[in-house]
């Protein structure tokens, strides 16, 4: 212990008080650190035409941060999530990743954006050895880029395989003209569709594409028509799904139409309006499930942002309580701990429903779920629980 003759005769007046200062800094520094917030990086897409859905994550993302903190956080520490808008685009993907690792020091992070975004910076953060849950962007290439990755959807073939299965087992369909959005996500789970038709007796009688800013399907709309399919399966997103399925049912076509996961929308209903009826969505969540974690989130994020939410906004939820779930049984923030518990999950509760865990390439293992839009709701359309069918890729 160290004693110090603090008596004027011994020190001048100054000098005391110079010492008194330094004792009290020398306290403060002894004192035991208090604990700093867990950083989470968080990409979205807040600008640019995929702004809708990044709105609805970003609001997800905070309110999971938010019940976490209120619970009493993570291993007595906040979480903060640190938030880039990457505006679905690879450059923007890339350089936030960037800002993220070595302005911010972020060691985990969640992607809440598209395919093209996640795709971009997945590299860079494996490289980094940064742990990464991608919430919805669906392309192979987003796990392949190695270890630190993690995806919380249904890879784009797998759900196109499942819809395959779907089409042909349980509506029956035989002949389809497939139309897809020609980027990552659509060629993804298009790719899946076609290859697995066969299987289940489905012939493609004609595909067609078309780009994200398209609004206007009119030629696409006649050569469907000419093709008098049993059905037709349409890739893209809620905001060219509502246009597409309106012109569709406009022209006299009423044959059934599947959509995509990123159909999953309200904003899908008021686009097409009368027209969504009886339109059947792949890869979306049973919002009626008798769930008192899914009400409550149902309920605090229409109160929020003034609309219900759509798939999007569930899956970014889930991936936020899954990360702090995997720091928890981690009983660390390391990436490396982290990485491990997350790889060991087993029997995760998501919004979505019980996730079965994480296969060798840290691909999403679990039952699809089918919505029908009926009397201008979702409602279930029965579920694919054939894992095999669906199965993703292990490299």
């Amino acid at each position: 212990m160290l004693i110090l003759n603090l008596r004027p005769s011994a020190l001048g007046a100054k000098s005391v008080s110079r010492l008194a200062c330094l004792i009290f800094l020398a306290t403060i520094a002894a004192a035991p650190a208090a604990h700093a917030d867990i950083k989470i990086g968080f990409q979205v897409p807040l600008t640019g035409p995929a702004a809708t859905d990044g709105k609805s994550a970003q609001i997800a993302g905070e309110m999971a941060v938010e019940d976490i903190n209120a619970a009493g956080g993570v291993l007595g520490q906040k979480l903060q999530l640190v938030t880039y808008d990457d505006q679905a685009k690879s450059d923007q993907a890339i350089f936030t990743a960037n800002k993220l690792i070595g302005e911010d020091g972020v060691k985990l992070v969640v992607n809440g954006s598209y395919s093209a975004s996640g795709r971009a910076a997945a590299p860079v953060f494996q490289k980094a050895g940064v742990v990464m849950i991608s919430a919805y962007g669906v392309h192979p290439d987003i796990t392949r880029a190695g270890d630190y990755m993690f995806r919380l959807v249904h890879l784009g073939p797998p759900q196109g395989a499942a819809t395959a299965l779907y089409i042909g087992k349980t509506l029956g369909l035989k002949k389809v003209s497939t139309i897809t959005m020609d980027n990552d996500y659509g060629q993804a789970t298009m790719d899946g569709f076609l290859e697995a038709a066969p299987k289940y007796s489905v012939e493609v009688v004609n595909k067609y594409s078309y780009s994200l800013k398209d609004r206007q399907f009119g030629s696409i709309v006649a050569s469907v028509k000419r093709d008098n399919p049993d059905g037709i399966y349409a890739t893209g997103y809620f905001f060219t799904g509502g246009p597409l399925v309106a012109q569709l049912r406009a022209a006299g076509i009423t044959v059934p139409i599947v959509g995509s996961q990123a159909f999953d929308s309200e904003k899908f209903i008021e686009i097409a309006g009368p027209a969504a009826e009886g339109t059947y969505i792949i890869d979306s969540f049973d919002r009626d499930r008798k769930d008192e974690a899914l009400q409550k989130f149902f309920a605090g994020f229409k109160q929020r942002a003034g609309y219900a939410p759509e798939g999007v906004a569930a899956i970014t939820y889930s991936a936020v309580m899954l990360m702090a779930d995997g720091i928890k049984r981690a009983n660390s923030a390391e990436p490396d701990k982290v990485r491990a518990a997350l790889a060991a999950t087993k029997d995760f509760p998501l919004l979505e429903g019980n996730m079965n865990g994480f296969n060798s390439l840290h691909e999403m293992i679990m039952p699809i779920q089918v919505n029908a839009i009926k009397d201008g709701k979702f409602k279930p359309a029965g579920s694919i629980t054939d894992l095999n069918a669906f199965a993703p890729p292990e490299k």
